[in-house]
Parts: structure tokens; sequence; C-alpha cells
């Protein structure tokens, strides 16, 4: 096999602007599964990378969540905040919506920036870039692993009872990874053309969380923010899954599958756009 071969070989289908939105779209998935084995080497490096220069390692995984648990449960027992009726015990509550909004917060952050961290070796080496996304979607939802353990077990100590609807939770949190990966792709676009603005979707992202049933219930009395809340796609997208979990009911289910939808279609826009300018914004990283 001649040079010039190899290298077309391993450049990336969405190179070519002709394709459609679909042909590119089966592109990449062919591009995942033909870099595999780079893709688990990635997983690995990356895993091992992160918790190898830690005293504890891989029990920050453990630690986070149950200190920020800590905090919001001492406020709730001081009487600073009131977080209206709930179903179930406000400890059991706070540290599952606070892991499901760790896990969008999260998918945004990886994936922000993915240029920044990466973008080097995404132009030293010859492969498709959206392996290097894959990559990082992927180490994100194995971090999550430990707290959504933790959850279960936290849970099952408040009298939760499980039912056979739960094993539907994983599933209903793809939306929430979508809406968090496709923000964190427009982002790292952003972080090169125009890093005011990315820092301030950084400083947006956090302070959504205040604006999210997270620390307290969905219905609130303060009509400005229970209108805040109406129209926040995030309360519906947590609170779906959080609910089918604890209760095994669907929170407004035809609200979650519309933001859904749109999480979903928002998705593919994202990386549709990610791919075509990446490319060119990582010259210009490189020149700077």
């Amino acid at each position: 096999m001649d040079n010039n071969h190899s290298t077309n070989e391993l450049r990336p289908l969405y190179e070519n602007g002709r394709k459609g939105f679909t042909a590119r779209l089966s592109g990449y998935v062919r591009n995942i599964k033909k870099y595999s084995y780079l893709l688990k080497q990635l997983i690995r490096t990356d895993i091992v990378v992160a918790y190898k220069r830690s005293f504890i390692g891989l029990s920050w995984l453990v630690i986070t969540p149950i200190l920020s648990v800590l905090v919001w449960v001492l406020l709730h027992s001081a009487g600073i905040i009131d977080p209206g009726e709930m179903d179930i015990p406000y400890p059991a509550y706070v540290l599952l919506s606070t892991s499901i909004w760790s896990f969008f917060q999260g998918s945004y952050s990886i994936t922000s920036n993915v240029i920044n961290n990466s973008g080097r070796f995404m132009v030293s080496a010859k492969f498709p870039h959206e392996v290097l996304v894959a990559q990082q979607i992927m180490v994100h939802c194995i971090n999550f692993i430990t707290p959504f353990l933790i959850n279960i077990i936290t849970l099952l100590l408040y009298g939760i009872k499980f039912h056979l609807i739960a094993l539907l939770f994983p599933f209903a949190l793809i939306p929430v990874l979508l809406l968090g990966t496709g923000i964190g792709l427009l982002v790292a676009l952003l972080r090169i053309v125009a890093v005011d603005f990315s820092r301030l979707a950084d400083q947006l992202i956090g302070f959504l969380m205040f604006l999210t049933p997270i620390v307290f219930a969905p219905k609130i009395e303060l009509p400005w923010l229970s209108n805040i809340v109406k129209f926040n796609p995030l309360t519906y997208l947590i609170g779906f899954p959080r609910d089918l979990l604890t209760q095994g009911k669907f929170y407004e289910t035809n609200l979650y599958l519309m933001c859904s939808g749109v999480s979903i279609l928002f998705f593919f826009f994202c990386i549709s756009v990610f791919m075509k300018y990446e490319e060119r914004l990582l010259e210009r990283l490189i020149i700077v």
C-alpha cells in the first residue's frame, strides 16, 4: 500500500463537504468502529492518567458526590433553604439530583475542552476526530458509574423500593448526555475564536443548576422562579429519570419526550457543526 493511499485512508470522512448529513453521520459511525482499538487505548490512558498522580485515586469518585450533598443537607437542616414538599428523603433526593446534574455538566465540560486539551494531538496524528469525541463521552460515562452505585446504596438505606421500570433509568439519561455534549461541542469551537463567550457559557452552565430542581422540589411558590423552572428543559430531562428510579413513575412524559427529541436533534446539529469547522480552527490554534 503506497503512502498516498494510507494518508487518504486515515483522513476523516467528513472532510468531503459534498456529502450529505446522513452520509457524514454514517461515516462517523464507521470511523469509530474502524478505529475501535485506538478508542479503547485512549479511554484506558485517560482514566489511568487522571488518577495515577492522586494519593487516593479513584476514591475521589466516591468522596466528591458525598461532600457536595453534605453541604446542601446542612443548609437544609439549619433552615437556610426550604426545598418544598418531596416524595423521598431530602438527602436521597439531593444526592440523586446532583448526580444527574453532574452527568449533564460533566458531558458539557469534557467536550467543551476537547480542542484545548487535545488540539496538538489532533493535528499531529492522522485519525478521525470523531473517535476523540466518542472517547470523551465514554470516559465520562465510565466515571459516572461509581457515583451512581452510591446513589443506589443510599436510596436502599432510606427505604426506597425499586420497581422493574427503574431498569429504564440509564436510557432516560441519554437526552441529558446528548444535550450537554452538544452544547460542549459548540463551546469548544468558541474557546478558539471567542474566549470571552466560552467563559460566559461556563458561568451560565454553573448558574443553571440553581434554576433547575436539583436541591429544591419542582413545585415552588415563588412565581418568577416557578416560571423559569417550568420552561427549563432540564426540569424534565432530570426529573423524569429521577422519578423513574425512585418512584417507578413517569414525570411529565409528554414534555420529557419533547425535550428529548429536541436534545437529540440539537446534538446532531452540534456535532455536524463541530466536524465542519474544527479542522480550520485547529490550524488557528497551532498558529497562535
